[in-house]
């Protein structure tokens, strides 16, 4: 083998990408240079997963090595004479992260420009320089005593057979270190060649000085190289797949330049343009743009030769900066998406294809988030509520009350209270299957049912505070105001400072559901305390008619519930005794019997009174 073999384009620090199922320099005849100085190697490995080589091939004697995992072979041409350290490490990720993986190495040499690497003769014992089969991801290399153009041949070796990245680059560089010459990288023929859609392409190894050129193609008939006549140019023109070698003779007629360099010719993967976009629900919907994968690929077979690439822009193609995760793709807008088949054996690329993305605008139907409505003590709507409207034929309707479907019409009407207030609505897009999804809550409002009045106290007899408690029918959570006599509407229940007589409390829903419900109240004056100590003033304890009511009769007891007498209305009224003996200081109570002038039905009236002593 010689010098520029195969050469992929090789640079200093640049990462190395395998095409296909093989990785770089799997075997010795695919070996790659590398030149080193304050740079860094970093290459994917030789695994299961992308190359069928699996053991070194036989020939060469390995050293130490007792296993030979997954190889890649590399060589490097001594610049400037000395000693030179490498560093060797494999790990998960390109940029040293991730699982230590165990790498082994062997190194041969030192040969000169001319010599077939390769050989079994020259990778021998004798040409042994280091090697290590120690189960480190960190191996230390070294090549002592090196000579300028001197030639020498690594063999790194992935013993852990998974996945990764081997790095090799030169340490511990001083004055008196060795170096190495990138001009390998490039050769007279410069890489090899892998053309997408070419005919052909021009081999150009003029070199300035040249006296001439030999142009040769490996013939695998014969496992050589033979002459191809008649080309003595510095230019080939090739327009079939081959590996192509050249001899350049210098001015002087007795130095050759060789150089070697392969050359494949291949189609382009075909992609076909979706006949229809890809139909997004929302704007910010997850879509998955794989959907159209084998629309794209047409009667290609997908297999795992082939990948598919997406692309925002077509500066993104530019950039080679891909949509990350195609099948969860977030689409904001209605947008083109730039696509491209690579295949993973050539390298080669299609053309650029597109595909549609288009946010469907469903429709946008306003549902108040609650719907008040009127009902009668039946639940009967005062009103019927019509929900819904008609989009047109290609849209499908759902009406759900909580779980239960109830129409499949564009529009409901509802009369009557439910036990689940809650409707829903689901409008489908027939084609694409998309959902918009509407809800409303029905709340329940009603007339008042009955209304409860307490007379909360007095101030001897002249004025009380009343409270309006007010039932709504069962279910339903309305809201109420008050009015007492010919007074404004009030949300306050407590009307206070009231005067003796007949009052009137009108209460009505706030919002106008239903009648307003009216109820008549008396307030009876009376003094809450009276001192029966025969000083003249307020001896006697009594409730008299009034032009507002009429008493009919009073009935006493004390605190226990216990009848004490009967009183005369019209009478003087109670001493404080009974039986003939004065009773003690003490809390009592009272009920009484009256009409009013607008009622001839008889009403009654109790409370608690003092007798203090």
């Amino acid at each position: 083998m010689f010098l520029g073999t195969f050469q992929i384009g090789f640079l200093c620090s640049l990462m190395l990408l395998s095409l296909g199922l093989s990785a770089q320099g799997t075997r010795c005849d695919d070996i790659k240079p590398f030149c080193a100085g304050e740079d860094q190697l970093v290459f994917p490995n030789s695994n299961t997963g992308v190359t069928n080589v699996i053991v070194a091939e036989e020939g060469p004697d390995y050293g130490c090595l007792e296993l030979k995992r997954y190889p890649a072979w590399f060589y490097l041409q001594i610049e400037d004479s000395g000693d030179l350290e490498f560093l060797i490490t494999q790990t998960e990720n390109a940029d040293g992260s991730g699982e230590l993986l165990d790498v082994d190495f062997v190194i041969w040499g030192p040969f000169n420009k001319r010599d077939n690497y390769c050989s079994a003769s020259i990778l021998s014992e004798e040409n042994l320089i280091d090697c290590s089969y120690a189960k480190d991801a960190i191996e230390i290399a070294n090549i002592n005593n090196a000579k300028a153009d001197e030639i020498y041949v690594f063999a790194l070796l992935n013993y852990s057979t998974l996945p990764g990245y081997i790095s090799l680059e030169q340490i511990e560089m001083d004055e008196n270190s060795g170096s190495t010459d990138c001009t390998v990288l490039d050769g007279v023929l410069g890489h090899d060649q892998v053309l997408c859609s070419n005919t052909e392409t021009i081999l150009d190894a003029e070199i300035e000085g040249a006296s001439g050129y030999q142009w040769f193609v490996f013939d695998e008939t014969i496992d050589d190289f033979t002459e191809i006549s008649g080309e003595a140019s510095s230019k080939l023109n090739v327009a079939k797949d081959g590996t192509y070698k050249v001899l350049v003779e210098d001015g002087d007629g007795n130095h050759d330049i060789e150089d070697v360099v392969n050359i494949h010719f291949y189609d382009r993967p075909k992609i076909q343009k979706p006949a229809e976009s890809i139909a997004v629900c929302q704007k910010g919907n997850i879509v998955d743009l794989t959907q159209k994968e084998q629309e794209l690929l047409g009667d290609t077979d997908f297999t795992e030769g082939y990948e598919i690439e997406y692309f925002e822009t077509q500066q993104d193609i530019d950039d080679d900066e891909m949509i990350a995760k195609p099948s969860l793709y977030k689409a904001e807008v209605s947008e083109t998406i730039f696509v491209r088949i690579r295949d993973l054996f050539t390298g080669c690329y299609s053309e650029i294809s597109e595909i549609q993305l288009k946010i469907l605008q469903l429709p946008q139907m306003k549902f108040p988030e609650e719907i008040e409505m009127c009902v009668n003590a039946s639940g009967e709507f005062q009103e019927e509520l019509v929900l819904g409207f008609d989009y047109g034929k290609n849209y499908n309707y759902t009406w759900l009350n909580g779980n239960e479907v109830i129409s499949n019409d564009f529009e409901i009407s509802l009369n009557q209270q439910s036990i689940n207030p809650e409707y829903n609505l689901v409008i489908t897009e027939a084609t694409t299957g998309c959902e918009v999804s509407y809800s409303t809550k029905l709340r329940y409002v009603s007339e008042p049912e009955s209304i409860e009045i307490e007379i909360l106290k007095a101030n001897f007899g002249q004025n009380w505070n009343v409270e309006v408690q007010v039932e709504p029918f069962l279910g339903h959570s309305s809201e109420f105001e008050y009015r007492l006599d010919n007074g404004v509407y009030t949300s306050q229940n407590v009307f206070n400072n009231i005067e003796k007589g007949v009052h009137e409390v009108s209460v009505r829903e706030i919002g106008g559901c239903g009648n307003v419900l009216k109820d008549e109240f008396t307030v009876i004056g009376f003094d809450f305390f009276f001192t029966p100590n025969g000083d003249g003033i307020n001896d006697f304890w009594t409730i008299t008619s009034d032009k507002d009511y009429r008493i009919l009769n009073i009935k006493l007891f004390d605190r226990y519930g216990n009848f004490i007498r009967e009183i005369d209305p019209e009478g003087e009224g109670w001493d404080g005794s009974f039986n003939g003996e004065l009773l003690v200081q003490d809390d009592y109570w009272f009920r009484l019997e009256y009409t009013t002038p607008s009622s001839t039905s008889t009403k009654h009236f109790s409370g608690h009174f003092t007798l203090k002593r």
